[in-house]
């Protein structure tokens, strides 16, 4: 990918790591120097490897050594609660619970898995944290990529269903035989916001944070522009995201989900990894791409899968509903923006942008 100047990049999916650290959802433009004024900041920049992806964090202030600290410890913390394939992790034990003997969860899992499960209803399944079986017969996380044959698929279908997790009092939780929760549609807009309310005890006046594509960030003096990838080139892009200056109590989510780049190759032909629940292969889809722009990144992490397997017509019509910017990439060259955001988003060459 050809790198431009002033342009900040992180990594996304892992090769998974190798191969997709070659292509980003987002790309993060900002000035590359510090105000004269501001001698006494320092920036601090590192990546992670967590979520089993890459984790880039980048800090502008007064204490952004023991901000970054902060937000790498706290970032570990979260993945010891919501990593599915960390042996130990909250998830991990809840997808060995049973009836008689229900995992009790955190505060923050718990709610975490609520969220979840009020998405999977309002989208009557389009959303479903249960939908690990079919991941694993894909062969997605794995070394063996194949397409299952019919039978593996309907057997893995058969344990995805969001009412097969059930909730009780006192944050304990347990799911029926076969289930196997996931929370990776939602974890990463989550921990963006954690980190950033971690980053915000510090005297910090601009984070950037790209955890593997979820863009969260702030700045306090200045706006932030955000480049979308072209899924057709994606050395290149397809739009830009004007976000308004704002500091720590308030930052701005970036997330963008699609088939481009997290995808398993048979026999020449790619298979994307956002999974159809009703068919248990991957969703058929007119949208390249679909990109959440908003303050609640837990929701935003969400709601791009959400609309990108929607397809055109009917992610326009549910995007009216929530409160979030939007821009949706549709293979015809349009990139289409909701109405309250048209003025903030900028086509580059080759897109076409329309408002809904």
């Amino acid at each position: 990918m050809r790198q431009k100047p002033g342009v900040s990049r992180g990594l996304r999916k892992s090769t998974r790591h190798a191969r997709t650290a070659l292509a980003l959802a987002v790309l993060v433009f900002t000035s590359a120097f510090l105000p004269a004024c501001k001698k006494k900041e320092t920036t601090k920049t590192g990546t992670i490897l967590a979520l089993d992806t890459f984790v880039s964090i980048t800090i502008t202030g007064q204490q952004s050594e023991e901000a970054f600290t902060a937000a790498a410890n706290r970032l570990t913390e979260l993945e010891d609660k919501f990593s599915r394939t960390k042996e130990g992790s909250e998830i991990d034990r809840l997808n060995h619970a049973t009836e008689d003997a229900p995992v009790t969860l955190s505060e923050e899992t718990y709610t975490l898995l609520s969220t979840t499960l009020q998405f999977a209803n309002d989208t009557n399944g389009i959303f479903d944290p249960t939908v690990g079986p079919l991941m694993d017969a894909w062969g997605f996380g794995q070394d063996e990529k194949k397409v299952p044959a019919d039978d593996k698929i309907a057997e893995a279908l058969a344990h995805v269903d969001h009412s097969h997790i059930h909730l009780l009092p006192d944050n304990r939780a347990y799911v029926e035989a076969g289930t196997v929760v996931d929370l990776g549609g939602a974890a990463k807009g989550y921990i963006g916001d954690a980190l950033i309310e971690e980053i915000a005890k510090y005297k910090v006046r601009r984070a950037i944070l790209d955890l593997g594509g979820n863009i969260c960030a702030f700045d306090s003096e200045k706006a932030l522009v955000i480049g979308v990838v072209s899924p057709k080139e994606i050395s290149v892009l397809a739009v830009k995201v004007d976000l308004p200056k704002t500091d720590a109590t308030a930052p701005m989510s970036v997330i963008t989900s699609g088939a481009y780049e997290r995808y398993i190759e048979v026999d020449g032909v790619r298979y994307g990894h956002i999974m159809d629940t009703t068919t248990g292969r991957p969703v058929e889809t007119d949208l390249l791409s679909a990109t959440v722009i908003t303050g609640n990144g837990e929701e935003g992490d969400i709601l791009s899968t959400v609309l990108f397997a929607m397809g055109t017509e009917k992610a326009k019509e549910y995007a009216k509903t929530k409160n979030i910017g939007c821009v949706l990439l549709s293979e015809d060259g349009t990139a289409w923006v909701n109405e309250e955001w048209k003025e903030s988003v900028h086509a580059d060459e080759g897109w076409t942008i329309r408002s809904f």
